[in-house]
């Protein structure tokens, strides 16, 4: 098996799928901005700066940057840490959770029409693999 034509041939398809409309989308949501909200949202709904940095891999100033856009926009608030007055907590607003739950349910719409057009049988494949990536990803 050449693993080598196979992976080239993954990285040209990849490198073409940001000319989807909804790959587009999508990638929007995972960065930055989208990121920091999906993040909230999966630390229970607040976490302080420092770890979006860390979790991003960016600046603190970047982070303030997207802070206060989402300030701006309302989908976070910030409060003092009542554990640390250096210290602020970054929240998800309500209009924030909101957005997040209309992104997700427009995704799993658009997902479901793939899957239906892919078929049963290939759409169960496609499940498993990508959890069996997600898998090897996350091991480093």
């Amino acid at each position: 098996m050449d693993y080598d034509l196979m992976a080239e041939e993954l990285v040209n398809m990849r490198s073409s799928q940001p000319q989807i409309r909804f790959e587009r989308k999508l990638s929007k949501v995972m960065k930055g901005e989208g990121f920091v909200l999906n993040y909230l949202k999966n630390h229970n709904n607040q976490a302080h700066p420092k770890d979006l940095s860390d979790e991003m891999v960016v600046s603190t100033a970047r982070i303030a940057v997207l802070l206060n856009h989402l300030e701006h926009d309302q989908l976070i608030m910030r409060f003092p840490d009542s554990r640390d007055n250096r210290q602020i907590i970054v929240k998800l607003s309500e209009k924030g959770v909101s957005l997040l739950e209309e992104y997700h349910q427009e995704t799993v719409k658009y997902m479901v029409k793939i899957l239906e057009k892919l078929g049963k049988d290939d759409a169960a494949e496609y499940v498993r693999i990508q959890k069996k990536l997600m898998g090897i990803l996350s091991e480093g």
